[in-house]
């Protein structure tokens, strides 16, 4: 480390480490791994292939059999109803498929893949791609190519170069992440290298060319070339806290928590403990949220989409007099909107390479003022800045603590013969069940349930994919979190919109539990509320965001579900949260009749369009 150090520019790193949170990715000893792969020698390429992710800790695999596939799942169990102990299969739609492993990981830290057969199965599980890139959710994606012998003779569901190029459309969306599984020779590296992009917080795409697969190889024991643990020069952070004590002498700290804090145990604990040794505003993402605690005393609520007007405003606020720390934070439009953090300085705490969001590994391009960033595991790092505080009290301005009511206005009201969302979302807020996990879908429910509760709930972790809004998206990912721990409570708030792309899987998981609240206004409700806004002058009609009237229930029913229309007054409500108290053996859907017009959340992207 250089002695003198350029004003407003500092890089300290140390080790990448993978041994955060709850998602904690197990990794196996190198030995134990070579040894597992020399005891693979006498299987079939398809059969190294589940004993290796087997050894990654991959039990559950979810999609749809077919041609390019069925020599691997034919190696996998049915899943069953219990605890997944051997690599099972489920046996649900592509779209669907694609999102579970992304809630697996949510739920549990651990790795699942999803299977589809060549051709439009693939695009359908890769929309669950894009958003495990977007949110940096290591999952396996496993799809089948065109042999190659068949090139130029228009197989089906080509996907050679004259047809969908599949390979090449997947490597420009994941350059290094995409592996084309050709050569029983080659395989064990090619796994290797995968396994090592999981553990930089990667999807990965295994593509399986039957046809290379299928030829013998020459000899029995192979040996993989271990792919190298990702590595950063190790420093002190001496250096990093001599900065951030110079920086914020006589200046006002904010703390901006991001959703990669909220992957290390004890998150909610070490930022309340940061928050008042500085005695800084604390700000958070939407998923961020799930790192701070309801009682942390300088909370001053969610930015930018659905967000609260106190944390705006101190965002809004920051200027030549403030210094603002980011802890995994990501610059997305949802949360900064397009502007740059106008602080004096931005300190930055990472320990994902190459995250989304990310240009040349840091936030630099986002910053007008000085910028410095420390590569390493968010937990030591925040603990380090406590430790420093405790020792000797930074010379930051204080602030003060955020007041109890983080709304510049009181909600709206909604019509009388639909439910009251504000008054709804401020009752399930008094419930939640202890350890549970609430999703939402792109729909009204990711702007309005945050504006409305204002702060994290202890009980439950809420989790919304929204950087890639994938419609419906959200159903996959409350089966992933549901299977990764079945006795949890897990809650899923989607639209009416939402559930046209998957209501045709309701049936493959009726028996799992799942609590899905359905907001019915029948209307794409974030379109015709923007559009609203963007064109006053346009008809409704003219909006195309309208949708007919469905017999959810009916439809719910059909495929052996419960459900229940929720009453507009609310008044049965006791009674199905009673229900969902003694444990349902049937998953469970509760229509909810909502009043188009109630707007609640804001969305600031409208000034964008």
């Amino acid at each position: 480390m250089p002695t003198s150090i350029p004003a407003g520019h500092l890089l300290v790193s140390t080790f990448l480490l993978n041994e955060h949170i709850v998602m904690h990715i197990e990794a196996s000893e190198s030995a134990s791994f070579i040894n597992v792969l020399e005891e693979q020698s006498g299987l079939d390429s398809y059969q190294t292939i589940i004993h290796t992710l087997h050894n990654w800790g991959i039990r559950l695999y979810a999609g749809v059999n077919g041609g390019g596939v069925i020599h691997l799942l034919k190696y996998l169990d049915p899943l069953g109803e219990d605890t997944i102990e051997t690599p099972s299969f489920l046996t649900i739609g592509e779209y669907t498929a694609g999102f579970i492993p992304l809630g697996y990981y949510l739920g549990s830290g651990r790795v699942a893949a999803s299977v589809a057969t060549t051709g439009a199965a693939t695009k359908l599980i890769c929309c669950g791609l894009s958003d495990a890139k977007l949110h940096d959710i290591p999952a396996v994606y496993i799809v089948p190519v065109s042999n190659g012998s068949t090139a130029g003779f228009s197989p089906l569901q080509d996907t050679t170069v004259y047809g969908s190029n599949i390979v090449a459309q997947l490597r420009a969306e994941l350059p290094d992440s995409v592996f084309v599984l050709d050569n029983p020779i080659a395989l064990h590296d090619q796994l290797a290298r995968a396994k090592g992009q999981l553990d930089r917080s990667k999807p990965v795409v295994l593509v399986l060319d039957n046809e290379g697969l299928s030829i013998s190889p020459i000899g029995s024991n192979f040996t993989a070339s271990l792919p190298e643990i990702p590595m950063r020069e190790d420093h002190s952070t001496d250096d990093f806290l001599a900065a951030f004590r110079t920086e914020t002498d006589g200046k006002r700290v904010v703390l901006f928590v991001g959703e990669e804090m909220a992957r290390y145990p004890g998150a909610h604990d070490l930022t309340t403990r940061l928050s008042e040794a500085l005695q800084a505003g604390t700000i958070w993402s939407i998923n961020g949220a799930n790192a701070v605690s309801r009682h942390n005393p300088y909370g001053y609520g969610y930015i930018s989409f659905g967000g609260n007007d106190r944390a705006m405003s101190l965002y809004n606020s920051l200027g030549e007099n403030d210094i603002l720390l980011v802890v995994g934070a990501c610059p997305d439009e949802y949360t900064v909107n397009f502007k740059k953090i106008s602080a004096s300085a931005t300190f930055h705490f990472s320990n994902i390479p190459e995250a989304y969001g990310l240009v040349d590994n840091s936030l630099r391009h986002v910053v007008e003022g000085g910028y410095y960033l420390m590569n390493a595991p968010l937990d030591v790092s925040l603990q380090a800045l406590v430790d420093a505080a405790a020792e000797r009290p930074f010379d930051n301005i204080p602030m003060e603590k955020a007041p109890s009511y983080l709304n510049d206005l009181p909600f709206d009201n909604a019509s009388a013969r639909y439910a009251d969302m504000a008054a709804l979302y401020q009752r399930l807020d008094r419930w939640w069940p202890a350890h549970s996990i609430g999703i939402d879908d792109t729909c009204l429910a990711y702007k309005d349930r945050q504006y409305i509760t204002q702060r994290p709930n202890n009980n439950i972790r809420f989790y919304s994919l929204y950087r890639g809004s994938a419609m419906g998206g959200a159903f996959g990912v409350a089966i992933g979190a549901k299977l990764a721990e079945p006795g949890r409570q897990v809650f899923l708030f989607t639209g009416d919109g939402c559930f046209r792309l998957f209501s045709g899987s309701l049936g493959e998981v009726s028996n799992l539990g799942l609590v899905v609240f359905l907001l019915n206004n029948e209307t794409f409700g974030i379109v015709e509320q923007g559009l609203r806004k963007v064109l006053p002058d346009v008809g409704t009609a003219w909006y195309h965001s309208r949708l007919e009237a469905v017999d959810y229930c009916g439809i719910a029913k059909a495929n052996s579900w419960d459900a229940v229309r929720l009453a507009p007054d609310l008044g049965n409500l006791d009674d199905i949260l009673g229900k969902v108290d003694r444990g349902l053996s049937r998953s469970l859907l509760i229509e909810v009749p909502v009043d188009p017009n109630q707007v609640l959340g804001k969305n600031p992207r409208l000034k964008n369009l």
